[in-house]
Order: structure tokens, then C-alpha cells, then sequence
């Protein structure tokens, strides 16, 4: 009855109607209609009005989604019934919570000039905080539990510590949201003590899902692999010559090998050589299910939280030099032009000739003749790799493949996970040369299943939104660089042409740049590749510590190898790519966010010992509400309006505040005093000793002051 009582009210002449109405319509009885538009009602399908008229929810502009609020307040909503998500001012939260299921109605639906649309939170429909990070502490000699996230606004009464003691670290559970900010719940779990190395991280990891413990019953399934896979290996074509490992020095999980060989016809053929994780990683055994849920490595400082178990990623599946190990190879020829003209995927099984490093193959670029000597057997392999890798980079360039070279570091913490330095991150040939070469293999893969008009997941990137690329657009004008603009559409072409010749003072158009870009993601959708200008790119090259690569491993199996592409199950195929790669997605996210939140904790901890000094900083980014600053290690500092000399405007357009005497932009040097540092709020404040700009800048300030007065 539910399908016909929808099916009714979606009609496009009907209107409100009682419940007497509705059941003559039907030729059902009163009572039979009541209870199942009481299902319908309660399931926020339907909604009756005052006057005890039904009609479905989406017609009174009422929907469900999910909420997620950020720091400053505002938040934005979820819906399935939207592609787009729905902004929400701080006004219209009402008491909703993040990741709170809501009731919400739309308040803004123009979003022709590129902003979000708008909407309101009517009713919360189910809480979404259940669990709460948070410490035990001595409250007037009793135990009481306090949230690490002071934005929640909550009394949080125990009914149980369990084992709970003061100073641990533990999870709260609600079990009762009482009434106003009164929450009842119980202890856990404890993470550990508020003193234990690396609580704080994994707190972090905690909040984002991310545990480095695994499940009983994956630990039973790892048990029954064995390390004897001679019988596999003969099913299998062995990879003969010379290939290699090219990694860090502390990379354990080794799950990429490159071979090269000059073709008599001037070709190159390159092999890409990658570790077989879905040998091992079966469908719907408890291995692969833990590693869907957790969908990726996250990487925290000198903390690793694996998607895999160490005996999997440091072992079983790690090319390790002088092992026959399992593998899935992307065999590809390359002509001088960097096309990829034949190429070839299959199973096989190989032994790595060499484990190398990064640095031993910048120094063999280098020329650094002792270590051309100590690896005189591969040395010229590797300066044939170095060509063609180049090869392959002009031919990106050439296509308009974005390349926004913002500066990295690195965080180095000491043996209690206290950070002691901070260093930019020096990306050489070697770094550069693995990457053209996994990315190459991304794309002919990708490029093979989209020929085959099979189901597949892609790894995608949407292009700019037009509103914001515009701005951008007037922004770069604004300081003398042109960017050509065809249709109402900008090509990555453009893009990289303003990239290459952004000035050192401008570095942060970048930064700007970058975070006006959509977000790549996956999907079973090919509209690929925008910031790699490429029309087909998926992940096929780590399918050790991301889950999406696992699957392009199974299907490349299903497809390639076992020749299944029978029409009756690409639907059910379809259907299962879609999720993962919905989920995927999400969990890329979340991992992204807590290295974010994890590297601004330890900056703003480092930076704890350096308050009072004084240092030279580069304006990055410029607000309505001040201006973000970075010392030359990448630690960025805000230094707000209020703590400026005078009275300043926010001038968009050109990237500055601007008072009657003075003005500060995008790119200016200026001398900071670090003001503040919390680890706990993740935050630090500089303030302006003096500034260090060139002269014709402040000549030119001055005079356009004087223009405007």
C-alpha cells in the first residue's frame, strides 16, 4: 500500500488531502490507510499538515539530510535527494549537532553566481554524536568526564566508568540525550593515559575512525596465509631482468617495481610492476571487509595507522629485492612523444634486483660516481628511466596538466612524539620519476577498461566552479598576469600557463588556486581528469594502502585474466563499484582531515617553545578578518585585523588590507613575533614586528593611497 499511497501523492494534480479522502481514493479502509501513513509520517516521507491533510515531505520544501558542522559554526547538509550539498549559516543550525540527521528546508536555491544554495535546519530527526573523545579528570574529589571538543556544549553525566581512571583517555558513549545539554552515557573505552606516547595522535585517529588495531578475525584469516607460493608462481609469467624498488629509506611496504628497456625501434617499454594484494585479500572475507571499512593508510607524523596488517604490507606483499613475490604488471611501449602506442596487463611473479632509494638514484642523477659504482649493474637503467620520465612530463605539460608545486615539510618528532623540527620536504628527480611512471600506468589501465565498456572506478576530477575561477580569474589580473578565458570555461592549459609564471612574491595565488579546485575523488563515472588534463585516470599503483586500487586489481582479473564480462552480473558489478566508491571517497576525506589536524597540533606544539620570537614571514593569505603568514619551515600563523595599526578594508580583488597610510598584500615580507601557540586549539597567532617589503611595493601602496584621498 506504501508504493500506491507515494505513487498517488507524486502525481502532479494532487493536492493535500484527508485521511477520508485518501482512503476513498484508494477503496481501502480508514484504519488500514491510518497506520500505514502513520509508517509513512514516521519515516519522514510524509508529513501531515494542521488542517489533518497528508502529502508527501519534499512538497512542503522539507527534506533529510546529513549536517556537518565546522568549527567556526556554519555547516552544510547532505541530502540523497541533491547532488550538491546545502550551506548552512550559524543562524539557522538551530540545535542541531555535527553529522546530526536533519529536517531541513531549502532557503536559497540560486546558486547561478557559483555560491553554495542555502538552507535551514527545521528539526534534528536523530542524533549523530553517540560516541565523544574526551579525559577523566578530579572535580571536587569525584571522577568526571570532559570533551576534548570544547564547541560541544554538553553536561555529560556517567553512569558508568568501568575500569575508567583519572587522567585515561577514553570514549564516551551516549546512551540518553535527556534534555537540553544533559547527556547520559557510560565509559567505553580507554585509549590509554593521558602521558602514553602518542595519545594525542591516536585521539585524533580515534575521532576519524582510524585504528591501528584489527579484528580478532583477521588476525585467525592471516594465520592460514602461507609464505610458499611456488605453486601460484608456476601458474604465473615470471618478470625476467633487471627491476627495481624505488622508495624512502624507511619504507617497509614496498608495493611498486619499474623495469626499463630501450626498443630497437626507439621506443621505450616501461614495466610497472605492482605488488598482487587481491591474491591474498579475498571477497567478502573478513580481511577485505576491514579493509573497505578503513579504505586507506593515514599517515601521521612517525605514525602509520595501515590499511592492511603488517604481515600483508611488510611482508607478504612487499617486493622485497631477492624474493619471488605475486604481482600485477602493466607492461607499456612508449614512443619518443611519451604516447603509450601497445600495452600489456597480466599476472605475474618476479624478484626485485635492487632495493633503491630515493636518494641513491638523485645521487646516480647527480652523477655521483661512487654510488654510479656501487650500483654499476642498474646505474644506466636508472638514467634511461630519468629520460623517459621526462619524456613523459613534457608530454603532461604539453596536454595542460596542473602542477601547483606548493612546498611541503615534514615534522620530526623525538622518541616520545614531542616535535623537535620541522623541514621542507625536497622532492628530487627520483621522487619525480616513480611518480610520471605511476601515473602513466594509472592512465593506461584506466584507458584499457573504458575501451572494453566495462564497469569500472575511476579515479576522477571535476572541473573549476565557474563562479570561483572568475574571481580567481580577477584576482590574477588584478596583479598583471593574464589567464585566457574561452566559453565561460578556462582549460587546464590556462591554468598551468598563469601556474609558470606566477612570481616568488605571488607564491600564494597557488594556494588560492588550489583551494578553488573541485576535489578528486572516486567513481563509477569517467568525466575524467581535470587537473591532469587526462580524459581517463584511475588508481591502480597502491592497492596496499588504498582500497579503490584493490578493486581496479580484481576487476582487471575478472575482465582481463578470467575473461568474465558476462552482461547479467555488470549491473550487480555497477552497483557494488558505486558504493565502494562513495565510501572510498568519504574515507580519503577523512584522512586527509585528520593529517591536517594532526600536523597543526604538532606545528602549533613546536612552535609552543617559540613564542616571543621573532621571525620573517611571507604573507600567504589575505581575509577579511587578517592576514595568514608562513615562516619559511610552512608553519603558517594568522595575524588578525584587530592587531593591526589603523583601520583596514579587505580589498578582494587585489588581495590586500588597505588603511589610509599602509596596505598589506598577497606575497609581502613582513617580520612576525609569534604571539601565541596551543597544541590543545591547534592554533597560532603572529603579530607584526615590521614589515620587510621592497621599496616600489611601499612606493606603490603610498601612491595608491594618495590616488584614493
Amino acid at each position: 500500500m506504501k508504493e500506491r499511497i507515494i505513487k498517488i501523492m507524486e502525481e502532479k494534480s494532487y493536492i493535500p488531502r484527508t485521511l477520508s479522502e485518501l482512503a476513498e481514493i484508494l477503496n481501502v479502509s480508514e484504519l488500514d490507510l491510518e497506520k500505514e501513513l502513520q509508517i509513512l509520517v514516521d519515516e519522514y516521507v510524509v508529513r501531515v499538515t494542521k488542517k489533518k491533510k497528508y502529502d508527501l515531505l519534499k512538497k512542503f520544501n522539507l527534506h533529510i539530510g546529513t549536517i556537518d558542522i565546522k568549527e567556526k559554526g556554519f555547516g552544510f547538509i547532505k541530502s540523497d535527494d541533491f547532488a550538491e550539498e546545502f550551506y548552512v549559516s550559524k543562524d539557522f543550525i538551530g540545535d542541531s549537532m555535527d553529522r546530526d540527521k536533519v529536517l531541513f528546508s531549502i532557503t536559497s536555491d540560486n546558486d547561478a553566481e557559483g555560491y553554495k544554495k542555502e538552507a535551514a535546519v527545521v528539526e534534528v530527526i536523530e542524533r549523530g554524536l553517540k560516541l565523544v573523545l574526551g579525559k577523566i579528570i578530579n572535580k571536587k574529589g569525584k571522577k568526571t568526564f570532559i570533551a576534548n571538543d570544547k564547541k560541544l556544549d554538553l553536561i555529560f553525566k556517567v553512569n558508568d566508568f568501568g575500569i575508567a581512571v583519572i587522567d585515561d583517555v577514553v570514549v564516551f558513549e551516549i546512551k540518553e540525550y535527556v534534555n537540553g545539554k544533559l547527556v547520559r552515557g557510560r565509559i567505553k573505552e580507554i585509549l590509554g593515559n593521558i602521558n602514553d606516547v602518542g595519545i594525542d595522535i591516536k585521539s585524533i585517529a580515534y575521532k576519524y575512525e582510524f585504528s591501528n588495531e584489527f579484528p580478532e578475525a583477521v588476525i585467525d584469516e592471516l594465520k592460514t596465509f602461507s609464505d610458499d607460493i611456488s605453486s601460484e608462481a608456476k601458474k604465473r609469467r615470471r618478470v625476467t631482468g633487471k627491476v627495481i624498488t624505488i622508495d624512502s629509506e624507511s619504507a617497509k611496504d614496498l608495493d611498486n617495481a619499474v623495469g626499463i628497456r630501450k626498443l630497437d625501434n626507439g621506443n621505450y617499454e616501461l614495466g610497472v610492476y605492482i605488488a598482487d594484494v587481491s591474491y591474498y585479500v579475498r571477497k567478502g572475507h573478513p580481511l577485505d571487509n576491514e579493509a573497505f571499512n578503513r579504505g586507506t593508510s593515514v599517515y601521521l607524523t612517525n605514525y602509520v595507522i595501515p590499511m592492511l596488517p603488517h604481515k600483508l604490507s611488510n611482508d607478504l606483499c612487499s617486493l622485497n629485492p631477492g624474493v619471488d613475490r605475486l604481482i600485477m604488471g602493466c607492461l607499456m611501449e612508449i614512443n619518443p612523444d611519451g604516447k603509450v602506442v601497445n600495452s600489456e596487463i597480466f599476472e605475474g611473479v618476479i624478484k626485485t634486483t635492487y632495493r633503491m632509494t630515493y636518494t641513491a638514484v638523485n645521487s646516480i642523477l647527480d652523477n655521483d660516481k661512487k654510488v654510479i659504482e656501487e650500483f654499476a649493474e642498474i646505474a644506466p637503467d636508472v638514467k634511461l628511466m630519468a629520460h623517459l620520465a621526462e619524456i613523459l612530463r613534457k608530454m603532461r605539460v604539453r596536454r595542460g596538466a596542473l602542477d601547483f608545486d606548493i612546498p611541503e615539510s615534514k615534522i620530526i618528532v623525538n622518541e616520545v612524539g614531542k616535535p623537535i623540527d620541522i623541514v621542507p620536504e625536497v622532492r628530487g628527480l627520483g621522487e619525480k620519476l616513480i611518480e610520471e611512471f605511476m601515473l602513466i600506468a594509472n592512465e593506461t589501465v584506466a584507458q584499457t577498461i573504458e575501451n572494453l565498456h566495462l564497469p569500472f572506478i575511476y579515479r576522477v576530477h571535476d572541473e573549476p566552479n565557474t563562479f570561483k575561477l572568475s574571481k580567481f580569474s580577477n584576482v590574477v589580473r588584478s596583479l598583471g598576469y593574464k589567464l585566457s578565458i574561452r566559453k565561460e570555461r578556462v582549460t587546464p592549459q590556462a591554468l598551468q600557463d598563469v601556474l609558470s609564471d606566477i612570481r616568488e612574491e605571488d607564491d600564494g595565488l597557488r594556494t588560492l588556486l588550489l583551494r578553488m579546485m573541485a576535489k578528486a575523488k572516486y567513481s563509477e563515472k569517467n568525466i575524467g581528469h581535470y587537473g591532469l588534463a587526462s580524459v581517463s585516470y584511475t588508481h591502480f599503483t597502491s592497492p596496499i594502502r588504498r582500497y579503490p586500487d584493490l578493486i581496479v586489481h580484481r576487476l582487471l582479473r575478472k575482465y582481463l585474466i578470467k575473461n568474465e564480462v558476462s552482461v547479467e552480473d555488470q549491473e550487480e558489478v555497477l552497483d557494488r563499484i558505486t558504493y565502494i566508491a562513495a565510501h572510498s571517497s568519504k574515507k580519503e576525506r577523512d584522512a586527509i582531515e585528520c593529517e591536517y589536524e594532526v600536523n597543526d597540533m604538532k606545528k602549533a606544539e613546536y612552535m609552543e617553545d617559540y613564542i616571543g620570537q621573532e621571525f620573517m614571514a611571507k604573507i600567504t593569505s589575505v581575509t577579511n578578518f587578517g592576514l595568514f603568514a608562513s615562516l619559511e619551515n610552512t608553519v603558517e600563523g594568522l595575524i588578525h585585523i584587530s592587531s593591526l595599526d589603523g583601520y583596514y578594508v579587505y580589498e578582494e580583488l587585489k588581495m590586500s588590507l588597505v588603511s589610509r597610510n599602509n596596505a598589506y598584500r598577497l606575497g609581502d615580507i613582513i617580520k612576525i613575533r609569534v604571539k601565541n601557540a596551543s597544541k590543545e586549539t591547534r592554533q597560532i597567532d603572529f603579530e607584526i614586528v615590521e614589515d620587510s617589503r621592497s621599496e616600489g611595493r611601499k612606493k606603490d601602496n603610498r601612491k595608491k593611497q594618495k590616488s584614493k584621498s
